[in-house]
């Protein structure tokens, strides 16, 4: 067998993306009513729905301890609150700390079932499937693009709730006089639609490439062997479980960042929206010509401690 066919072989044998996009499971014609997303997202709902009532209850039962399991989730719940919201929302913390731990386990516990091997144990059980029924929910641009809407709404609807129609529409103006308008409005608006934009595509993009690269990794081993025999596709998968390993212990690590990197991009967005109207009367009353700019809200948010706010 000459080396191109053998590559062409190769490439062919084994499709990547089938492991990453959405299958129906039941459907009528272009209409899906269940795909394997939307089961990972109801899975990771219900634990949720599952864990966080019964540790609720420990604090109502009179312990002022969780044990177990609850204890290291109470302490991701305070570094969240006391380090990462309070450093940009400030005395607004409390108030928007519900949708920030929601935010952060909704995508954190999809990112990590979406690493679980479903996949193996559903060939297993039913090999008769054509299509997986676990998948990773937070790879699917609709799921990220729908929680960065989600946030998107809270920001505006908090923003003119908390200033006025004036106040918000004045914070287009970017802290800018207003002769500078005809510049500013449009590049904040811009910037408005990208901030979600972004808060979708990044999620998204960082969860299905993972998963990508190691589905090329691992699919190696049956397009070696068919393509060259045992001995090679022996070697290969040598190769193959190591490299695996490697890149899986980077996605659970990926799988956490991205999770946090989304909501604390999110209470970073909501901090510009509800405080950036009092921080101009605020410079105004001491005189200043101008108000701070998000640019350096945005700085103080990633390089002061929190507290410091």
């Amino acid at each position: 067998m000459t080396l191109m066919p053998a590559i062409s072989l190769m490439l062919a044998a084994e499709n990547p993306l089938e492991h990453v996009v959405d299958h129906p499971i039941l459907h009528a014609g272009n209409w899906w009513f269940l795909t394997n997303h939307m089961v990972m997202i109801f899975i990771a709902a219900g634990l949720m729905l599952l864990i966080f009532p019964r540790l609720l209850r420990q604090y109502q039962d009179g312990k002022s301890v969780p044990t177990g399991s609850g204890n290291f989730l109470e302490t991701i719940m305070i570094y969240f609150r006391d380090n990462v919201a309070k450093s940009v929302l400030g005395d607004e913390t409390d108030r928007f700390m519900p949708l920030i731990w929601t935010l952060f386990f909704f995508i954190w516990f999809c990112n990590l079932l979406g690493l679980l091997p479903f996949d193996a144990i559903e060939n297993l059980i039913f090999p008769s499937l054509k299509h997986p029924v676990a998948g990773t929910a937070t790879g699917n641009f609709y799921v990220t693009a729908t929680l960065a809407l989600i946030v998107f709404v809270i920001i505006h609807y908090n923003g003119l709730k908390e200033n006025g129609l004036k106040g918000w529409l004045h914070h287009f103006l970017g802290g800018a006089p207003w002769y500078l308008a005809v510049v500013m409005v449009p590049v904040e608006i811009l910037g408005t639609l990208i901030k979600p934009f972004a808060l979708a595509v990044r999620l998204a993009a960082n969860m299905t490439a993972g998963h990508i690269l190691l589905a090329v990794v691992i699919g190696f081993v049956p397009s070696v062997y068919r393509a060259y025999g045992a001995g090679a596709g022996f070697g290969v998968g040598v190769i193959s479980v190591i490299s695996s390993v490697g890149i899986l212990l980077l996605e659970l690590f990926v799988a956490t960042l991205q999770a946090y990197l989304f909501t604390f991009l999110s209470a970073l967005f909501i901090s510009q929206m509800l405080i950036h109207h009092h921080d101009e009367e605020h410079h105004e009353k001491e005189g200043g010509t101008f108000a701070e700019p998000h640019s350096h809200r945005e700085a103080d948010a990633f390089h002061q401690p929190a507290g410091q706010h």
